[in-house]
């Protein structure tokens, strides 16, 4: 079982949801465009089998692993470095006694961007474990088959000489306690190969466009948002192009000085928010100073007629959104600030910085862009180990700014005529790439009140209308219901609270009903605690969440038996068994009845079924939640 570091009093998901613990929330991002493959590392490294459109690189080095290295190195059982064979030829070392490629005995079923399947491989290769991969990304009927095959609803699944060993604590736990080894040194001397047949005839299936059970969709490569117009206004006198002098005159060190200012704010939002900080802001009258010193504009009435086409076309905004921008100004003075400035400062949504003018595409297209762009950067700073991700290299990335110009291009998406299935996956995707790309902007929240603030703040606008996380999975994806954090959750009463969307609202339209539970267990949050991401389609989004499911409970139970072998106790992860209890069952024994679904097959699935059968009362007590960033520091 992971161990965890530290616990909340609240739940912030809806309060605290911090941020992608390498064994929870959504099962690890997964590579969008990757293809299937299956890289098959053998003896002399100068000869390499791939069977897919690409070819892993899989390089052990020459460590000893206690008495079994040796063994292993008289084999030849080294991992060859391997180009893609699409080219016909292999950079690989070549041992000097090779006298033929020997099959590689494991074999490991994968997913890209799998923090857990990284770290399985990472510790193949350090004990010099050649292996034979097998990537399932947006191979639905191949993963099917594999977990038929293994009984693993989740990855990574390794095999050893034809038969399933377990998943990477397993793998990690038989290294280190040498029964991996002897399972190796077994098949080895009997030649089994590490996929069992059922696998590669499943796979040949695949490769052949056989293979039944569900069609993939078809993979939407990362591709340029549509085409946008560009705005070309100009000021009376001609002199200056509205949208390049809004971009000079935002510059940091030459541009308009901006200030952080306090004003009253009024009791409308409540106690917290009557005084309120706007930063980054300027006042008309120094915007037009600016314009006149830099000769953009020749007179003040040019200068203000530039400012009021700024505010026109959204290059700046007023913070109040009711003032129009005009000499001189009412007292006190209206605040404005640059559109992408509001988006950095948490005061717009994260996909606003520009306006998308252009006409989008279908929105479950323009999605699909988004993720596999995101899922992209996440695959690149994931350390090698899957334990941490580095969000700071993503956050100064080339890649990172693709995306989110690609992003821009939901301000324009039409969600109308979405079924359930669509909307579900849609959202879901949004959610996870949202907590990134937030994660990426504001940094770690480091206590309860700044994750509180992180997921109320962090937003997109999605069709002309603004989702933040919370709304996302509060409103869309938990049929509007109040968030954990809310009076009503907290005294045990949801009812006494509501709902993100109220009456009238036009995002109720997009409310996921009814509610699917398994949506907990693929959303992100960042956190060791929460899953990490894996790709949800609408056209197998029931299967997929199944499988995020049955991820989750790998890690997120453990139920006590007494020396009679009965379930005495459980304990679960607090998403489960407090901050959205409700969501799982009226009662405990409900909501065990339900987690038992998802649970290996095992004496203590068998004990809690039994007890519940029996209607015994199993005491439900919750674990401690991990909210540290999964960034390494």
């Amino acid at each position: 079982m992971h161990q965890h570091r530290g616990a909340s009093p609240l739940h912030p998901r809806a309060i605290v949801r911090s941020f992608v613990r390498p064994s929870v929330r959504a099962r690890a991002f997964v590579s969008c465009g990757a293809a299937m493959a299956m890289t098959v590392a053998m003896r002399g490294g100068a000869v390499a089998r791939a069977r897919g459109r690409r070819v892993g690189t899989h390089r052990a080095p020459r460590r000893r692993h206690h008495h079994h290295h040796h063994h292993l190195e008289h084999k030849g059982a080294r991992v060859a470095r391997g180009s893609s064979l699409m080219d016909g030829a292999s950079d690989g070392d070549s041992d000097s006694d090779s006298g033929g490629a020997a099959p590689a005995v494991v074999a490991i079923v994968t997913t890209a961007s799998c923090p857990h399947c990284a770290r399985a491989k990472t510790a193949l290769a350090n004990a010099g474990v050649a292996y034979e991969e097998i990537n399932v990304d947006d191979a639905p009927a191949l993963r099917a088959a594999s977990a038929a095959i293994s009984g693993f609803r989740s990855v990574p699944q390794v095999f050893v000489g034809g038969e399933i060993f377990g998943g990477a604590d397993d793998t990690c736990e038989g290294l280190r306690t040498g029964t991996f080894m002897e399972k190796v040194e077994a098949a080895s001397g009997s030649g089994t190969r590490g996929a069992p047949p059922a696998l590669e005839e499943a796979y040949a299936a695949h490769k052949a466009g056989t293979l039944k059970e569900t069609t993939p969709p078809a993979a939407v490569a990362p591709s340029a948002p549509a085409p946008a117009s560009t705005m070309s206004w100009y000021s009376p006198t001609g002199t200056a192009n509205v949208a390049a002098t809004a971009k000079a005159m935002a510059e940091g060190s030459t541009g308009v000085q901006r200030t952080s200012v306090r004003r009253f704010n009024g009791f409308t939002d409540g106690l917290f928010q009557v005084i309120k900080t706007h930063d980054g802001v300027f006042t008309a009258e120094a915007a037009v100073e600016w314009l006149m010193e830099n000769k953009k504009a020749s007179s003040v009435d040019a200068a203000t007629t530039l400012g009021a086409k700024m505010l026109e076309n959204k290059l700046i905004v007023d913070v109040d959104a009711t003032n129009a921008f005009v000499l001189p100004s009412p007292s006190p003075p209206p605040l404005f600030r640059f559109q992408a400035d509001a988006a950095v400062n948490g005061n717009a949504p994260l996909n606003m910085a520009s306006v998308y003018v252009g006409e989008a595409r279908e929105a479950k297209i323009v999605v699909e862009d988004v993720r596999r762009r995101i899922l992209k950067l996440y695959d690149e700073f994931l350390s090698s180990d899957g334990r941490a991700v580095d969000y700071d290299g993503i956050r100064s990335s080339d890649g990172f700014k693709e995306f989110v110009k690609a992003s821009e291009e939901l301000q324009r998406v039409n969600l109308n005529g979405l079924s359930r299935e669509e909307r579900l996956a849609f959202f879901i995707n949004v959610y996870n790439a949202l907590v990134i790309h937030g994660t990426c902007v504001f940094g770690t929240p480091k206590n309860t009140l700044e994750r509180l603030s992180f997921f109320s703040k962090t937003s997109y606008n999605i069709g002309g209308h603004t989702y933040t996380c919370d709304d996302i999975e509060n409103g869309v994806l938990r049929g509007n219901r109040p968030g954990a954090a809310l009076l009503g959750a907290l005294l045990g009463n949801p009812s006494l609270s509501r709902g993100p969307f109220r009456a009238g609202d036009p995002r109720r339209y997009n409310v996921v009903l009814p509610m699917d539970p398994r949506i907990h267990f693929a959303l992100v949050c960042g956190a060791r605690s929460c899953p990490p991401i894996r790709v949800y389609t609408s056209k197998d989004i029931d299967r997929e969440l199944e499988d995020a499911a049955f991820s989750f409970f790998e890690s997120e139970i453990d139920v006590v038996t007494n020396e009679s072998g009965e379930a005495a106790s459980a304990a679960v992860s607090k998403i489960v068994g407090e901050w959205y209890k409700f969501d799982f069952g009226a009662s405990d024994a409900e909501r065990l009845r339900y987690v038992s679904a998802f649970m290996k097959a095992g004496t203590a699935k068998d004990a809690l079924i039994k007890a519940l059968d029996d209607g015994k009362d199993v005491p439900l007590t919750t674990r401690a939640y991990d909210w540290t960033l999964n960034d390494g520091k």
